[in-house]
């Protein structure tokens, strides 16, 4: 049975001179506007907030205070449109930093989290921490999952998420220096996994396209091409994408049933090896590996 929703989509520009207050304001009123024009659901883009301040994540008693504040906010948000919102932020759990979203349902409640599971080298220097799943979450319209930025270039983070039932993934990204292949991704994880992919993330690239939506059968059916924008896109959740794989126009399958009714795992063990002679940082860079700042440099730097 297919449920129509609305999903709410935004594009933020990257200003220098916006410091973190105003960068929440931005946030907020973009997804109220994507709220006030009917969405149901409306995510945030990755690190957007945090830009003019990356060593925060030196600060976990800050930092922390500002997660709790921030979802705290966004909570009302959702209480008062009675809709799911969907924000990114750095999470302080014990000793760990850990790059998240996290979804608050109609009544402002936390109903899901999900921890980046693939880091960049900054990250890694920095010492965020793996989350180690990719979980799905039931929202009352359908099932859905989240994948964050640098997850994406890894097709098994949103194979997981198809296997798990996933019927739309919400793509919250910083950006992508392989523009035209962007696109070309989306489309490949939609079609592989039958079902929609949606993206909201910082315009960093003047003229660069990167928040949209792709359908089930790799249609792209939103491109946010202004800077700063916001779109709402209906879908339908739960239709069937119909095809032919049988050869005979006689036999017509729901393409995701069929898939999983075929998929063979126990040849999957490849996926779990380690890649073959992993190449060092010295080797992966075109000279040497770009020096992040480290916590115990950033505490000798203010002694």
């Amino acid at each position: 049975m297919s449920r129509r929703v609305k999903i709410g989509l935004i594009q933020v520009q990257q200003r220098p001179e916006d410091d973190y207050a105003k960068r929440l304001d931005t946030l907020y009123e973009m997804a109220e506007n994507c709220l006030k024009a009917g969405a149901e659901l409306v995510f945030f883009p990755e690190a957007y907030q945090h830009v003019p301040d990356r060593q925060i994540i030196f600060r976990p008693d800050e930092l922390n205070r500002k997660f709790e504040e921030w979802k705290e906010r966004c909570a009302g948000l959702a209480r008062k449109y009675h809709a799911y919102v969907v924000p990114w932020d750095y999470e302080v759990s014990g000793e760990k930093i850990y790059n998240c979203s996290y979804i608050l349902d109609r009544e402002g409640r936390e109903t899901g989290r999900f921890r980046k599971v693939h880091l960049t080298h900054a990250e890694l220097e920095r010492g965020i921490a793996h989350g180690d799943d990719f979980p799905v979450f039931d929202l009352d319209f359908g099932r859905v999952g989240i994948m964050i930025c640098f997850d994406n270039y890894y097709p098994e983070s949103a194979r997981i998420l198809g296997n798990r039932g996933a019927e739309l993934v919400l793509y919250p990204l910083y950006g992508d220096t392989l523009i035209p292949q962007w696109e070309l991704k989306m489309r490949a994880r939609a079609v592989d996994n039958s079902m929609y992919i949606a993206c909201s993330q910082i315009d960093n690239r003047p003229g660069v396209v990167y928040t949209g939506m792709v359908d089930p059968c790799g249609n792209v059916i939103a491109r946010l091409e202004l800077q700063p924008s916001f779109a709402v896109v209906e879908i339908e959740m739960g239709k069937a994408v119909d095809t032919h794989t049988t050869g005979s126009l006689e036999h017509t399958e729901n393409i995701r049933d069929y898939l999983a009714r075929c998929r063979y795992p126990a040849a999957y063990g490849g996926l779990l090896e380690e890649t073959a002679d992993p190449k060092s940082w010295d080797e992966i860079f075109y000279g040497n590996p770009p020096h992040i700042l480290t916590k115990e440099e950033y505490l000798e730097e203010k002694k």
